[in-house]
């Protein structure tokens, strides 16, 4: 079940980002990021919800930092996309905030497979 709300997230993500991206959508978009209080706080959101949801998703192996890793990757690839949009425009510190925001909810998975190779 939490494989089918990471997968479903994931895809509500991305539908979000084609839609800002391609002009469409800005009711959905654009009323999610009024509700969390803006931009950054939205970036931010989105991204602990996704990490969270993938890190329990996932089996230990991925709770090495793999996950983390991948999600910090395809967030850049989004990001960085935004910088060669027409109607997009990129902005450094939306991706920081949502490093912070896949770091924050990676971090007790991270720390719970340090423990166990530790000991």
């Amino acid at each position: 079940m939490v494989r089918i709300l990471a997968v479903g997230w994931l895809a509500l993500l991305v539908i979000l980002s084609a839609s800002k991206s391609l002009g469409y959508g800005h009711w959905a978009w654009g009323s999610i990021e009024h509700f969390l209080g803006g931009n950054l706080q939205m970036h931010f959101v989105m991204a602990f919800i996704l990490s969270m949801l993938a890190h329990l998703a996932s089996s230990e192996f991925w709770h090495r930092g793999w996950l983390l890793l991948l999600l910090v990757s395809g967030c850049a690839l989004d990001e960085g996309l935004q910088f060669v949009l027409p109607l997009r425009h990129f902005n450094p510190l939306d991706f920081l905030v949502t490093c912070a925001g896949l770091l924050l909810a990676a971090l007790p998975f991270l720390v719970t497979q340090l423990r166990r190779q530790v000991t």
